[in-house]
């Protein structure tokens, strides 16, 4: 691989991953109501990529070899770690605990249904699909896109202002990027991430990942 596809690709991790969440979130006050649009424009730009690229393998995009066992380990994962942050949340942030279902109950069902498909599929492709191929060339090591992949994505929480958001982000990050190296299925993180989201939103985290009005 030369000098220059090197250079062509760090740059471009930098400008996409580093440098454009620090630029919205800098100008968050002119870019707070384009956050999804600009979300789905990416990962419809990262989805052209990937299918432009003769060496990325499509199915990754769709299929669902040993699915069911994937979930069920993620069900393992989720189940405890999920009733443990539910109790943390009643216990410290009294106040969120359930806000949105018993305050806001359509809002809350409304982000439920277009959540997973306006959210969570664009991050996917962006964070998983598209970085766990684009830069294996200059990041070799499946562990070290593992690491960078998980850093960008909370990384790009920064846009909502708050470290929890980004924390957060960080460990959803390295659980989902975990999964995609066990998986190569873009379906099956989607489904995990959509999970844990929902989960974030009804439990009341979910007003740390929105953006404060």
């Amino acid at each position: 691989m030369s000098k220059s596809t090197v250079l062509k690709l760090w740059s471009e991790l930098v400008l996409l991953f580093v440098a454009l969440p620090f630029a919205i979130f800098y100008w968050i006050n002119h870019f707070a109501d384009w956050l999804m649009p600009i979300l789905g424009m990416l990962g419809l730009g990262c989805l052209a990529v990937l299918l432009a690229d003769k060496q990325f393998h499509r199915v990754r995009l769709w299929h669902w070899q040993d699915g069911k066992t994937h979930l069920k380990q993620a069900l393992k994962l989720f189940v405890p770690w999920a009733s443990l942050l539910a109790l943390v949340v009643y216990l410290v942030k009294p106040d969120l605990f359930l806000h949105w279902p018993l305050n806001q109950p359509w809002m809350w069902v409304l982000t439920l249904l277009i959540y997973p498909i306006v959210s969570v599929i664009p991050q996917e492709i962006i964070f998983r699909t598209f970085f766990f191929h684009r830069y294996k060339r200059i990041l070799p090591s499946r562990y070290a896109r593992w690491g960078a992949s998980t850093f960008v994505f909370g990384l790009a929480h920064l846009v909502y202002g708050n470290w929890v958001a980004v924390i957060i982000s960080w460990i959803g990050g390295a659980i989902f990027g975990y999964r995609y190296m066990q998986t190569n299925s873009t379906p099956v993180v989607v489904i995990e991430h959509a999970l844990w989201g929902s989960f974030l939103f009804t439990v009341g985290l979910g007003s740390y990942l929105v953006i404060a009005g």
